[in-house]
């Protein structure tokens, strides 16, 4: 299995490699792949300009807004990477140079300064390195709220300012003129460039935020301004938002679609009906009785497919602030009640199944986590989650009763309906408890009560935005703002803490395997799930559309276009 992992590692995961680059400029180099496929003049320019330049992909959720300082999941960061620049861009699995056009950084990796290349926003206006300011200023801003501030917390000011225990003035970055940009950091981050591939670190201009609008930017697409690749034309709200290329993005000639239409489309049998007829260009995730029929189609041709195993880990979360999930015996119970193989093989038809949340396909220093070390769930799996049970009723002084819990559900649509009624049967079946199944109105409503501690058991997950053991262990340090199972240990803080300026590699690989080991089994604040292995399929007359694994949008569609 491991051996499976790292092939495909080898193949489609992202290597960002980051040499210690001291005061030095760094002009990194345009991807040789996407290089020539746009210098190709002959066959491929031809056929792409002889077809109509438009296309269709599902949208699963519908976003609750498309402010860049609140993009925090994954259909909200497809929309804002496509509308966005952000400093780098991902493109291919490869870091490249995007908004900046240079760096360099101090002999302490402390500073990191940024030239700004020549970009306009939609309406003409120039990009100033100041709406990068406020861009990252806004990300700390409690008035903002952005879930993923926790993870900027190497900028110097940073945390001060999140916890109203500082002010944006003293936020570490600032704009040296219009093209220049400068970070100050806490302490030295190896992994810093790939940060600033998230949505929340693209332009906007101070007076789109102010007052008011600090709080409403992005509720709607006509007040906002765009600085990518493509702007949104439209945005209809249970239906579609629809994407046009963008006349005024620096590197316009690389944009090959004139519109993208993103369908609200929630549930995967519509998905794969409207695939089917013709009316979607790319399906992502698809299942393997799905790929049984269309099977013919791809050894024809006519369907591409893609295949790769994705740095995302699919976990229950408990509600540890709960009055019964505090118990860390319940939550012990029930981790270990699941049957994960019959989930992936009988629920949801993918994916792989998981017992630690680090997954295979990300790397501590040059290799790979999990080929040093095991799952941490291995053993913990094999006992009896009936006797946990017992001890933690007698705990909360409920011994010899019958346990109840509610089970938040993500949405209405039946996929969702199948998950929750497969763990409300396991827990039900193996445990004897009863559980309900409660509702949310949409993905968006879900966010919003599990961030707000609103419940008592869910089903979540988390995608890898860079390519280290950090970007999933930082979430369930104390007090941060993707921390959905509200956990707080000491000795976890610690261990995570200590890696952001650790250097010595074995010694941050043990660090994080102790901190999972706390997480998952000790204190089972949260009980993983799945490892995601995704295939995505596309019609074949569609090119150079990319799937991303850690960082960036989960496809890039810069320089997608139609073969005639």
């Amino acid at each position: 299995m491991k051996k499976f992992w790292a092939v495909l590692l080898a193949v489609t995961m992202m290597t960002a490699s980051m040499a210690g680059c001291t005061n030095s400029e760094i002009t990194p180099e345009t991807n040789s792949e996407s290089s020539t496929t746009e210098s190709n003049s002959g066959e491929k320019e031809t056929s792409s300009q002889a077809v109509k330049q438009e296309i269709s992909i599902p949208m699963t959720q519908e976003p609750d807004t498309l402010d860049p300082g609140r993009t925090d999941d994954q259909q909200k960061s497809q929309i804002t990477m496509e509308v966005q620049e952000t400093l780098v861009r991902i493109i291919d699995g490869e870091l490249q140079a995007a908004a900046a056009e240079s760096w360099t950084t101090s002999e302490d990796g402390l500073v990191w300064t940024f030239k700004l290349r020549d970009n306009k926003y939609n309406d003409g206006t120039p990009v100033k390195a100041e709406d990068y300011v406020n861009s990252v200023q806004r990300i700390f801003d409690p008035e903002v709220g952005c879930r993923n501030a926790g993870i900027f917390y190497c900028i110097a000011g940073g945390e001060a300012y999140n916890t109203g225990e500082g002010t944006k003035e003293n936020v570490g970055i600032k704009a040296i003129d219009d093209k220049t940009l400068e970070f100050t950091l806490n302490e030295p981050v190896s992994y810093f460039l790939q940060l600033l591939t998230f949505g929340n670190v693209s332009p906007v201009p101070p007076a789109k935020t102010e007052g008011a609008a600090n709080s409403s930017y992005g509720a709607t697409a006509e007040e906002m301004i765009y600085s990518g690749p493509f702007i949104i034309e439209s945005w209809t709200r249970g239906s579609n938002i629809v994407l046009a290329k963008n006349p005024n993005y620096w590197d316009a000639e690389s944009v090959k679609l004139e519109k993208v239409t993103l369908q609200l489309a929630m549930d995967v049998n519509t998905r794969q009906q409207m695939f089917d007829q013709g009316q979607f260009q790319v399906f992502e995730g698809i299942r393997s009785e799905y790929q049984d029929i269309i099977q013919p189609k791809i050894d024809s041709g006519e369907i591409t497919l893609f295949e790769s195993a994705m740095p995302v880990t699919g976990y229950i979360s408990f509600n540890n602030s709960d009055p019964v999930f505090k118990n860390e015996n319940i939550r012990k119970a029930f981790s270990i009640a699941l049957d994960r193989e019959a989930y992936v093989k009988n629920v949801v038809k993918k994916d792989r199944p998981a017992l630690g949340l680090i997954p295979y396909q990300i790397n501590c220093g040059d290799e790979m986590f999990r080929d040093n070390y095991p799952t941490p769930m291995d053993e913990f799996i094999k006992e009896d989650p009936k006797a946990y049970l017992e001890k933690g009723l007698e705990e909360l002084g409920m011994a010899g009763q019958t346990l109840e819990v509610t089970f938040l559900q993500t949405n209405s649509n039946d996929d969702t309906k199948k998950v929750a009624e497969y763990y409300q049967n396991q827990w039900e079946t193996k445990l004897g408890v009863k559980v309900k199944i409660d509702i949310a109105s949409d993905s968006s409503a879900f966010n919003n009560q599990v961030s707000k501690g609103l419940y008592q058991v869910c089903q979540t997950g988390w995608a890898g935005d860079y390519n280290d053991p950090m970007t999933f262990m930082q979430c369930f340090v104390t007090g941060d703002g993707n921390n959905t199972a509200l956990f707080s240990d000491a000795e976890y803080d610690e261990l995570v803490n200590s890696c952001k300026t650790e250097t010595d590699m074995k010694v941050r690989a043990e660090k994080f395997a102790r901190a999972e080991q706390i997480l998952t089994v000790e204190k089972a604040a949260i009980s993983p799930i799945t490892y995601n292995y995704k295939k995505n399929i596309t019609d074949s007359r569609l090119k150079e559309v990319y799937f991303n694994g850690a960082g960036g949008p989960s496809m890039e569609l810069k320089h997608a276009y139609l073969e005639a």
